[in-house]
């Protein structure tokens, strides 16, 4: 997602600038009458327990369909993502145009396995008349310590047979709502859906991702038992090493 972070530049008063909303996903600077808005980004992870996660038994609604992933769902995904983060740092702030071509390539990358092999098994949408109204994507990545800048890192590819040998880490990828279709715990309800999935495969579990900011994210996290782990770029985390 950094390449899609913008370069602001605003003509204004260093009084103006004082008084600016900041936003912590960018850096703030002042210079030659000018605020200048660079990328700050900071990615925070947290791992869910899958055998301590309790079944939360969320119904979807009248006439929404809980489903697998499949094949021909792949070309519907710009357009839902692209909804999905029209409100969310970098994809706010582009054009509507420029934000679906940006939505485009994060599901390309996806679909490429460029986020880890994807987890058919465990991926998940949620679809109401012919129309997806919420998807989750799981991929598997490296094992390692997510609290590490340098780790996990592909010391290897996957294994063709690696789901069968337990290779790895799931972790959820994407989580993407329709506006229209929010708070209706159709997020949740896929999460339980993945979670039964990758217990069934024998992960224990699932590891996601959100970038710093990102408030509605990160209170789903927390009500869906996900542990926040310690920002790998801390002062404290560098002084225990």
């Amino acid at each position: 997602m950094d390449r899609w972070f913008p370069r602001i530049a605003i003509p204004m008063s260093w009084e103006q600038f004082r008084q600016l909303p900041q936003h912590p996903a960018y850096r703030y600077e002042y210079l030659e009458g000018r605020a200048r808005l660079t990328a700050r980004v900071r990615r925070y992870h947290a791992l869910l327990s899958l055998p301590d996660r309790p079944t939360r038994a969320v119904e979807p609604g009248t006439g929404v369909i809980l489903r697998p992933l499949t094949a021909s769902d792949w070309n519907r995904m710009p357009q839902l993502f692209e909804v999905a983060f029209a409100g969310t740092p970098p994809f706010s702030l582009l054009e509507p145009q420029l934000r679906l071509s940006a939505a485009g390539d994060c599901v390309e990358r996806t679909r490429a396995g460029e986020f880890g092999r994807n987890v058919d098994r465990a991926s998940f949408v949620a679809e109401c008349d012919g129309r997806v109204l919420a998807a989750l994507f799981v991929t598997l990545l490296q094992a390692g310590d997510l609290e590490r800048f340098d780790d996990p890192r592909w010391r290897e590819p996957p294994p063709d047979d690696a789901l069968q040998q337990k290779w790895g880490r799931p972790h959820l990828t994407w989580i993407l709502t329709a506006p229209d279709a929010s708070r209706r715990g159709l997020a949740t309800a896929l999460l339980d859906r993945a979670s039964a999935s990758l217990t069934e495969l024998g992960y224990t579990e699932l590891a996601s991702t959100f970038l710093l900011g990102n408030e509605p994210s990160l209170l789903w996290h927390w009500r869906n038992g996900f542990r926040l782990l310690s920002y790998v770029g801390s002062p404290r985390r560098w002084r225990d090493r």
